[in-house]
């Protein structure tokens, strides 16, 4: 029987992640992380949100950051205008 065990792949769970990081989470993020930074009062929810959103966040800088850089190995950003997204709401 310890055979079998020894055979037998632990089971992997993955991290958890936060769902959709809304305009409104972010905006709730940046005020938690500059309470933080200011040495105020943290409270344990927003160090969580934090935690859980960072990840995501970072991601997503890194693929916009590595889509701006082909954009501009490929294109005369001179002649690049760049608008402005619609306001939502």
């Amino acid at each position: 029987m310890s055979a079998q065990l020894a055979q037998t792949p632990i089971p992997h769970i993955p991290h958890a992640r936060a769902g959709r990081i809304t305009d409104q989470v972010l905006d709730h993020i940046i005020a938690a992380a500059k309470t933080a930074q200011t040495a105020q009062t943290l409270t344990e929810a927003d160090a969580a949100l934090i935690l859980v959103t960072l990840p995501q966040i970072a991601e997503e800088l890194r693929q916009r950051r590595a889509a701006m850089d082909l954009i501009s190995d490929v294109t005369d950003l001179d002649n690049v205008l760049f608008m402005p997204s619609p306001a939502k709401g």
